[in-house]
């Protein structure tokens, strides 16, 4: 009786560790693993303007969604003027504004946004920049 016990308890044993194996099956080689999109910090592209849930909505809400830091410099300020070091707002590289004409603007026609901190607004716009950076909307595929 005691033969037929260890019997029965080494065959399930054996038993057990064939099936081991078998829970660990390779992933079928129809799945595509897609490697997350890597998105320029200062560059917000025309396939993010495009997205359903962005081209409703008017530009500053849109911006402000899709890289938030535009809108958070921390630079330093001056006391003679008051919109020293704020952020600007060029279309297409022309003049300077504020950035609240971008919640007269829509996502339509846009083909990107550019973010230019302070150095290189200060370097592409000169003093205008006022020591702010520049968001640059981009209408025009020339630039």
């Amino acid at each position: 009786m005691r033969v037929t016990r260890h019997l029965v308890s080494i065959s399930f044993l054996a038993a057990a560790s064939a099936c081991v194996g078998r829970y660990h099956q390779p992933a079928p080689s129809s799945i595509v693993y897609e490697a997350p999109v890597k998105r320029d910090p200062y560059l917000i592209s025309k396939e993010e303007l495009a997205d359903p849930q962005i081209v409703s909505r008017d530009a500053l809400t849109a911006i402000r969604h899709l890289r938030p830091a535009f809108f958070t410099y921390h630079g330093p300020n001056s006391f003679l003027a008051t919109a020293a070091g704020s952020t600007h707002l060029s279309l297409d590289y022309g003049p300077l504004q504020g950035t609240d004409a971008l919640k007269r603007m829509n996502t339509y026609g846009m083909i990107g946004v550019r973010y230019l901190n302070a150095e290189e607004a200060q370097a592409r716009f000169g003093l205008n920049a006022n020591g702010g950076p520049v968001i640059v909307v981009l209408y025009n595929e020339e630039q």
